[in-house]
C-alpha cells in the first residue's frame, strides 16, 4: 500500500505543461506567422526570378556565353532557396500539434535546427553566388549601357543588397527568436 501511495505523490507532484485553448492557440498563431512568411519571401523570390527571366529574353542574352553564367547564377540561386522553403514549409506542415508535448517539442527542435542551416549556411551562399552572378554581369553592362545608366545600376545594385541583406537579416532574426520561443514554450 505504501509503494501505491508513494508513486500517487510522485504523479501528482510531477511537473508537467498543462496545455489551455489560449496557449494552443498563441502557439498556432506563431507557427502560422512562420509559415506566411515564407510564403511571401518565396512570392517574392519567384517574381525576381520572372524579372531576371524576362530581362533575360529582352535584351537576348542567351547569345552570350557571359550572360548566361550570370543570369544563370543568379536565377539558379534563387530557384534553390525556393525549393528549400517549399520543402521547410512541408516539415513545418507536417508537424503535429495533437501529439504530446515531448514528441511536439522534438519536431519543433529538429524544424529549429533544420531553420538553423538554413539561415546561416543555405542563405548566405545563395546571396553570393547572386552576387557573383551580378558581377558577372557587370562587364557587359559596362559596355552596353550608357555611362550614367551604368552608374545607376551599379549604386542602386549596393543599396539594394545592403537594405535587403538587413531586411534579411531582421526576418532571419525574427523567425528564430519566434522558433526558439515556441521551442521553450513547450520544453517549459
Amino acid at each position: 500500500m505504501n509503494n501505491f501511495e508513494d508513486l500517487q505523490k510522485k504523479w501528482q507532484n510531477q511537473s508537467g505543461v498543462s496545455a489551455t485553448e489560449d496557449g494552443f492557440q498563441s502557439l498556432l498563431k506563431s507557427v502560422k506567422s512562420i509559415e506566411q512568411k515564407q510564403r511571401t519571401g518565396n512570392i517574392v523570390l519567384t517574381l525576381t526570378i520572372i524579372i531576371l527571366v524576362s530581362f533575360l529574353i529582352y535584351v537576348s542574352g542567351y547569345n552570350s556565353a557571359s550572360f548566361m553564367l550570370g543570369i544563370g547564377l543568379m536565377i539558379g540561386s534563387l530557384v534553390i532557396r525556393i525549393a528549400i522553403e517549399l520543402f521547410s514549409l512541408k516539415r513545418l506542415r507536417s508537424i503535429s500539434f495533437s501529439k504530446d508535448a515531448n514528441t511536439f517539442t522534438e519536431d519543433l527542435t529538429s524544424y529549429y535546427s533544420f531553420r538553423k542551416y538554413t539561415h546561416y549556411i543555405i542563405t548566405p551562399l545563395a546571396l553570393i553566388v547572386y552576387t557573383v552572378g551580378f558581377i558577372i554581369l557587370l562587364p557587359l553592362f559596362k559596355a552596353s549601357l550608357s555611362n550614367g545608366f551604368y552608374i545607376y545600376i551599379l549604386c542602386s545594385s549596393v543599396v539594394f543588397l545592403v537594405l535587403f541583406s538587413v531586411f534579411l537579416y531582421k526576418q532571419v532574426k525574427n523567425e528564430l527568436f519566434k522558433l526558439k520561443q515556441l521551442q521553450m514554450q513547450e520544453g517549459v
